[in-house]
């Protein structure tokens, strides 16, 4: 589970913004990578260094890490979002390729490639690979969500019938089934306003709105990937978008905020608990991460363009999980 959105302020900054939704007890923390920072792609044994410094959000398992959301220097970014009981990734690898794990491709993304435009080239010698003996691999079910500097914004999803990447007309992303589903989905929606409604009358029965907010009357409420993708896309698409840097920054987190998942409310068979552990606003032309955490909503932010960058070790800040009140007396 995870949503995701882009949104463009009218000064012309351009931001791709999450919610990450898992169960409790991920490591989580935000991690720069500099420029000389070489990972270990774990198919060949290699390590592969990066041309640009990356900074987001890192998520660890028995001493690896992966990236779940990132920005590069030059202003890329990208998000990996859950798409369950779709993939098929390639088996073995391809010499003339780069070969990469389904979990590495956003660290190769935003390692790699400064552009939407520069990665659809790129895409076409990637070979996403789950070795057949890589429990850890075969059971990462993802696609990405990528933008850049410009606006521009793809969606890329390898299933078990093509590898696309989809130009993201509506801004928002979730979870299964694939991108091009949702856009179908959406249309049973087309008859849903912002507008408060008008009186019609049934028969001899005149019926009309008994209180304000019959704006939206129709969109969905649970917490599924398709309910959350449509209320996401009306949000995104119906806000007030006359807002400049620091309003778009509260949109963003306002339009999260409509569709996290709070402890409790989504089980999974197993009887763990489905949360919005933390949201993520990134400012492609800033480079500046913006986030809060589900015990801390408070925002911070962490500027890439005040690090050094030119290091080859990764620099890991703290995770804020206690509340903060600010006491006004």
């Amino acid at each position: 589970m995870c949503t995701a959105i882009t949104l463009k302020s009218k000064d012309q900054h351009h931001f791709l913004a999450r919610n990450y939704d898992f169960v409790k007890g991920a490591e989580l923390r935000v991690a720069l990578a500099p420029r000389r920072f070489s990972y270990l792609n774990k198919l060949t044994n290699n390590s592969i260094p990066s041309k640009y410094a990356v900074l987001g959000m890192s998520v660890s398992s028995d001493g690896y890490f992966i990236f779940a959301d990132g920005v590069n220097e030059k202003g890329l970014t990208c998000a990996i979002l859950e798409l369950p009981s779709q993939n098929l990734w390639a088996d073995q690898l391809i010499e003339e390729k780069e070969n990469i794990l389904p979990y590495d491709v956003t660290f190769w993304i935003l390692a790699n490639f400064t552009t939407v435009k520069e990665l659809k080239e790129g895409l076409k010698n990637l070979n996403i690979v789950a070795p057949l003996d890589d429990q850890g691999a075969l059971a990462t079910q993802v696609h990405w969500l990528v933008s850049d500097a410009t606006g521009d914004s793809i969606v890329i999803e390898k299933t078990r019938t093509s590898f696309r990447a989809y130009y993201n007309k509506v801004g928002v992303l979730t979870n299964s089934p694939t991108y091009d589903w949702h856009l179908t989905n959406l249309n049973r929606y087309l008859n849903v306003s912002n507008k408060q409604s008008d009186s019609v009358k049934w028969g001899n029965e005149l019926l009309k709105p008994y209180s304000q907010g019959f704006g939206g009357l129709g969109l969905p409420g649970d917490y599924s990937s398709s309910s959350r993708f449509v209320k996401a896309s009306f949000l995104r698409n119906h806000i007030d978008l006359d807002v400049d840097y620091e309003e778009g920054i509260l949109e963003c987190f306002h339009i999260l905020n409509s569709v996290a998942v709070l402890e409790g409310v989504v089980q999974t068979r197993s009887n763990e608990s489905f949360i919005t552990l933390y949201t993520s606003c990134i400012c492609s032309n800033q480079q500046i991460y913006y986030y809060s955490t589900y015990t801390n909503p408070q925002i911070y932010a962490i500027d890439l363009k005040k690090e050094a960058l030119d290091g080859n070790t990764l620099k890991f800040y703290s995770y804020p999980n206690a509340l903060v009140i600010h006491h006004q007396n």
